[in-house]
């Protein structure tokens, strides 16, 4: 089968109740977290301030003298069924709404909707499975207002407006070993870049792990779990432009020399400068003809 799952697993999600239009009935529905402790901190939302002058962007890959850009953009991949499907690098400063459909103006100026860029899922018609096809285009259904991200030098924010539930993982994870929801209208943090670099220096240090540069937003069903990646039927993953760059160097240069960094840099630019010639081996990196791993 084309997603390489075991097939009771997708009936359950194809069984239909006498409504067969009840969202409940075709993906799992999943308690909220049971303790406050697991949810994110609110924060403001970006969507309903005043927008901020916009910052010179660059097609493709900039410099990474260009860094500042590099944090607004963002490397979004579409994966149904654990397959790449699509992907799309955004050039908006102000971030860009995820949905399927472009936003009707009624009742959409709180979210600056002419300041932000539209991002299209792709077509479930790609799909060439019928039954993974059918489920995903009735999850479609309930994803209609979609979801906003926004990205700057701090990390990555979102904010859900869809019917349909959205989960998701990232370096700000309050839980680490249960399922992550987002709650409505709520703007969460789902990605901490001055975290992402701490930890990429306490990696330089033999101190820890390589981090995880990427954010996985899973629609409609729970999301981390112990189902692997290629049954889910829709996962999006978003990285930051610049912090992607600065992995992929990582992993291509190689030095048993590291430079030493200069006292009046900047974090972030300590550490470019550090892997620049070192080479690490400990995250394969992301290549768009292979299926997300398990």
């Amino acid at each position: 089968m084309e997603m390489d799952c075991n097939s009771s697993a997708i009936d359950n999600l194809i069984k239909e109740p006498p409504c067969v239009d009840e969202y409940l009935g075709i993906i799992k529905r999943s308690p909220s977290p049971p303790q406050e402790t697991c949810r994110n901190p609110p924060i403001p939302d970006w969507w309903v301030q005043e927008p901020s002058p916009a910052l010179p962007l660059v097609n493709g890959y900039p410099s990474y003298e260009q860094q500042h850009s590099g944090y607004s953009q963002m490397v979004i991949s579409f994966f149904y069924g654990g397959r790449l499907v699509g992907h799309v690098t955004t050039s908006y400063p102000e971030g860009c709404r995820l949905s399927l459909s472009q936003p009707s103006s009624h009742g959409e100026k709180l979210y600056a909707a002419d300041t932000l860029e539209h991002v299209r899922f792709p077509s479930a018609d790609t799909i060439q499975n019928d039954r993974q096809k059918q489920v995903t285009k009735k999850l479609f259904g309930h994803l209609e207002r979609g979801v906003l991200l926004h990205s700057n030098k701090q990390g990555i924010f979102i904010k859900r407006l869809c019917q349909g539930r959205v989960f998701w993982s990232g370096n700000t994870m309050a839980c680490k070993d249960k399922p992550n929801k987002l709650d409505r209208d709520e703007v969460v943090k789902i990605f901490d870049t001055n975290l992402f670099f701490r930890e990429l220096q306490q990696f330089y240090n033999n101190q820890g792990r390589f981090p995880d540069s990427r954010v996985m937003l899973c629609f409609g069903e729970e999301f981390p779990d112990t189902v692997p990646l290629r049954c889910k039927l829709i996962l999006v993953q978003v990285e930051q432009l610049y912090v992607r760059q600065v992995v992929e160097e990582a992993g291509k240069t190689c030095s048993s020399n590291p430079m030493v960094p200069v006292a009046d840099e900047t974090q972030h630019e300590q550490v470019y400068r550090i892997f620049q010639d070192i080479c690490t081996t400990q995250r394969p990196l992301f290549r768009e003809n292979q299926q997300i791993a398990v």
